[in-house]
Order: structure tokens, then C-alpha cells, then sequence
């Protein structure tokens, strides 16, 4: 789903002047292309870092139609609050200097509605974070079902030296290591969030011991001081992670979330993580290839891993009280 508008401008307008404009708006250009039907498209992007405002940004295309030159602006589902305003922003500023018409999904000359107020940046941050894991999880499925290698049979036949030579298998070990930093990426942006608007920040920072690369960094503005605090923290060892978190806030306690029973099952989530780790250590630095990781058990890894950060999100938002939203489609948790 997408919110997309067009504006019109008069034959006279020249796309050098629009240029300028979009410019000072705070679009860079990202290329062009040839279309069929509108010619040359000339293609733009804004996107606001600052307290993580920006989830999505806003597209901008430039192009002629009937010799009048257009810009159309895009969004979509999983924009933000600020990407819609400035996505109405750039239709009315268009509108204001160049004059013409512009439509949108409302309608003619009707802009676009935001469905909620602004979130704070903790909870924007929070949010980009549980979204982008949410992408990397669909890049896994993408992949776990894209591979082929016909030649080779899918499930181990039970002989070492032939299933650890085995593609089948030794692809499903090579994504273990991709799980555990799509599952430290999640755990540090969103830690990263939260540090950066708390109110128990300065307990962190006292006990930083920050290199001189880390400041030389945050002297030229490459990158904050939250971000150099949190990579000197462990955040692969989920009992640790599930430390960190409740050392910054007293309500968040993803342990007993991770050790709570899930479907009737033995084995608890927090326990699967920690397998899942300690099955990719062993692969990271002794080198070792586990044959008993078909296609099945990665599957229930992958089902192990949303799971487990789903559940974790849920606690955090219904914590801080902020409203809960998943856009990928996945497993029902």
C-alpha cells in the first residue's frame, strides 16, 4: 500500500526551477530512468535521521506529461507520521511557487491525513529497529526457499563425511550466523533508542571507557555517544542482552517474557536462542558443521527467532505504553 500524489505545474515552469526547489526541500537526487509512456524520469529521496523521525522517507519523481512537467511523491505503509507531513509539505510548496494542480489518494487538490499523532523518538527508534528485523526475516525466507542444488538430496542420509559436504547443509549452517546478527542488530538499535532518551542515561556514560576512535567519532559528528557505549556491550549472549535492558529500565524484562511457556513446548525460547548461538560459535570459530541442520530445523529457527522478538516488542510497548504495530507478514505469535 502507497500514499502517492502529483502536482501540475504550468508550460511555462522549468525544471531547473523545480530542481532548486525540491533541493532546498532537502531531496537528493537517486538517478534516472527512461519510461516509455513519460520519457526521461528524473528520481529524488528525502529522509530525516534526526530522534529518528523518518521510517520511510519520501519518493520524488520529476518527469513531462503532455508538455507539462509533473513531480509525483510516494510513501508507503510503513512511513511515518513526519514522512506524510513532508510529503504534504512538498505538495503545497510546489503548489505555492509554481502554481497548477495537484491530486493525491484524498483527491484533487485535497492533501493527504496522517492516522496518528507523532510518536516519541524512543518509540520511533524502537519501532525502525523492529521493522527493519522484520525485512532481514523475510530476506531469510526469501533465501531458505530460493536455493536449489538439484544434485544433492535435502535431508542428511546419516553418513558424517557425506552430510558435511552436503550444499543442503551446509547452506542452512552458513545462515546461523546471519540469525544472530539479525538478532544483536535488533536487540543494540533498539537499546540504542532507548539509552539515547532515558532518564537513567548518565549511570551508562559514568561507566564508558570510550577509545579515542570512538571520540574522535563523536567529535566529528560521525556518530553519538549512545552508539559508542552500547558497541562496548555484549549483545549476542541473550542472558546478557536481557541484563542490559532491565539495568536501563526496571519494566523491561524480556528473561522472564523469553522463559515464559510457548505452545506446550519443553523448551523455551530463551533456551532456543541460546542453542542457536552457541550452534553458530561453533561454526564462526572452530569451523565445525552441524549435519543435523536440515531445512526443518532451520525453518524452526527461523520460526524461533521472530518469535522470540515479537514477543520481546509486545513487552516493550505495552511497557512504555506505546501502540504496537507489525506491517511484515510472518508468523502468528
Amino acid at each position: 500500500m502507497s500514499y502517492t500524489s502529483e502536482n501540475r505545474f504550468p508550460s511555462s515552469t522549468k525544471k531547473s526551477e523545480i530542481i532548486r526547489l525540491i533541493k532546498l526541500l532537502g531531496y537528493k537526487n537517486h538517478g534516472s530512468y527512461e519510461s516509455e509512456k513519460l520519457g526521461r524520469v528524473d528520481e529524488y529521496h528525502w529522509f530525516d535521521d534526526d530522534d529518528y523521525k523518518s521510517w520511510y522517507g519520501v519518493e520524488l519523481s520529476i518527469y513531462k506529461d503532455r508538455d507539462e512537467f509533473c513531480v509525483g511523491t510516494r510513501t508507503n505503509i510503513t512511513r511515518s507520521y513526519y514522512d506524510l507531513s513532508h510529503q504534504n509539505e512538498t505538495i503545497r510548496t510546489l503548489r505555492k511557487f509554481f502554481g497548477g494542480s495537484f491530486i493525491t489518494d484524498e483527491g484533487k487538490n485535497r492533501y493527504l491525513h496522517p492516522d496518528s499523532n507523532p510518536p516519541e523518538p524512543a518509540q520511533s527508534g524502537c519501532h525502525l529497529a523492529y521493522q527493519r528485523f522484520g525485512a532481514n526475516i523475510i530476506s531469510a525466507m526469501i533465501y531458505l526457499e530460493s536455493r536449489d542444488f538439484p544434485q544433492h538430496k535435502k535431508e542428511p542420509i546419516g553418513l558424517l563425511w557425506v552430510d558435511n559436504k552436503n550444499p543442503w547443509i551446509i547452506s542452512n549452517n552458513l545462515q546461523l550466523p546471519y540469525f544472530v546478527a539479525l538478532l544483536e542488530d535488533y536487540f543494540k538499535s533498539t537499546f540504542i533508542a532507548l539509552l539515547r532518551y532515558s532518564d537513567n542515561k548518565n549511570s551508562f556514560l559514568k561507566n564508558g571507557r570510550l577509545s579515542p576512535e570512538h571520540l574522535s567519532q563523536i567529535s566529528e559528528g560521525n556518530r553519538r555517544i549512545e552508539e559508542s557505549i552500547t558497541e562496548l556491550m555484549p549483545f549476542q549472549n541473550i542472558s546478557t542482552i536481557c541484563k542490559n535492558f532491565k539495568q536501563l529500565d526496571k519494566s523491561i524484562d524480556f528473561a522472564s517474557i523469553l522463559r515464559e511457556p510457548f505452545r506446550r513446548r519443553k523448551q523455551s525460547l530463551f533456551t532456543s536462542i541460546e542453542i542457536m548461538v552457541d550452534k553458530r560459535h561453533n561454526i564462526i570459530h572452530r569451523g565445525m558443521i552441524d549435519t543435523s541442520l536440515n531445512n526443518n530445523a532451520i525453518k524452526k529457527i527461523i520460526f524461533d527467532l521472530e518469535a522470540s522478538v515479537v514477543k520481546c516488542y509486545k513487552h516493550l510497548t505495552k511497557a512504555r505504553g506505546w501502540q504496537y504495530d507489525k506491517w511484515w507478514l510472518g508468523n502468528q505469535v
